[in-house]
């Protein structure tokens, strides 16, 4: 009797730790490593944007190469990633929620099977004098009792792995062409003029490929709706805004005939006129390089702007894996 009644105040001694030790640990945990990439910043944050590339480089993925992936890769980033599903590495998806071009990309990572659990990806960008630091942090919530203990391990598991992925990734970039993106011939032009429906909202700077992917969205349905085809790429007008950091931004998809708009979707038409324009090489976020060597030429030539610039997107990334082929036309209207 004496042992069975030691035995019983044994276990619930022990159930009692169990239950108590993790009210006082953590409910959060957050792993992270970093790693210098001997490449401007431009290129590390489009390798890390580009889904396409993921199986290159992620440690999870080279435990399984034969996993079932599917990626989506959209031109504006926000709503990027990709699923799996194998028998080692389980079942989930990954998606961009968030990004400032060449400074952080934040993400939702879902594991699906074999266990359930949600997560943030948060990847930072800094640039050094040998390229650029980037940080790779997972974080999340931890739920009482079970998951509080994982926590205690959460860094032993998960580390190893992020530093094996960071020096996958590291070789990888660093064979990469040395490009941050290609500014074509700069020349002035006739523009022939455009008739389109439009979106247009203003718009904080570091939110442009949030909106535009939503504006998009909207414009596609109503043209469908309408029974109405797509004349042309689409393009966006950047229009000044009294506000820092703000634009008033105006997406449209060109159409060959007027057609009545609805609700903050309406008609517009672009006039002839001239314009000095560059066609930019390479991903979206890296197309301020041309802006650049537009707005330099303008200087350079004394001409005045007459008018809000514009973007030509004639380049399908759904169509078109490597980025430094997609091709963005800048558009300065002058007088």
């Amino acid at each position: 009797m004496k042992f069975l009644k030691w035995l019983g105040l044994t276990i619930l001694a022990i159930v009692v730790l169990y239950l108590i030790i993790p009210l006082f640990l953590s409910s959060s945990f957050h792993v992270e490593r970093s790693i210098n990439i001997e490449r401007p910043v431009e290129i590390v944050f489009q390798t890390a944007t580009d889904m396409n590339m993921r199986a290159k480089w992620d440690p999870w993925i080279e435990m399984e190469p034969e996993v079932e992936m599917n990626v989506t890769m959209l031109p504006e980033i926000v709503g990027s990633g990709y699923t799996w599903k194998g028998e080692i590495i389980g079942k989930g998806e990954i998606e961009i929620l968030e990004f400032v071009p060449n400074e952080l990309i934040k993400s939702k990572i879902r594991f699906i099977e074999p266990q359930s659990m949600e997560s943030d990806v948060i990847w930072t960008f800094k640039p050094t004098e040998k390229g650029t630091e980037i940080t790779w942090a997972f974080e999340g919530g931890l739920s009482y009792p079970v998951e509080k203990w994982y926590g205690l391990f959460m860094d032993k598991w998960m580390g190893p792995n992020f530093e094996k992925g960071l020096n996958n990734f590291k070789t990888l970039v660093e064979k990469l062409p040395n490009t941050i993106g290609r500014t074509g011939e700069i020349k002035e032009i006739n523009f022939a003029g455009a008739k389109a429906v439009s979106i247009k909202e203003k718009c904080a700077m570091d939110k442009l490929s949030g909106k535009m992917f939503d504006m998009y969205t909207s414009l596609m349905g109503f043209l469908n709706e309408n029974d109405v085809e797509i004349d042309g790429s689409p393009f966006a007008i950047y229009h000044p805004s009294d506000e820092e950091g703000f634009t008033i931004l105006e997406c449209a998809l060109p159409v060959s005939n007027k057609i009545k708009g609805k609700d903050n979707i309406n008609f517009i038409e672009i006039p002839e006129g001239k314009a000095i324009m560059a066609s930019h090489f390479g991903h979206y976020n890296t197309v301020k390089t041309t802006y650049k060597a537009v707005l330099k030429y303008v200087e350079e030539n004394n001409l005045e702007i007459n008018g809000s610039p514009w973007e030509i997107y004639t380049t399908d990334p759904t169509k078109e894996a490597d980025q430094s082929k997609w091709e963005t036309q800048v558009h300065v209207p002058i007088k």
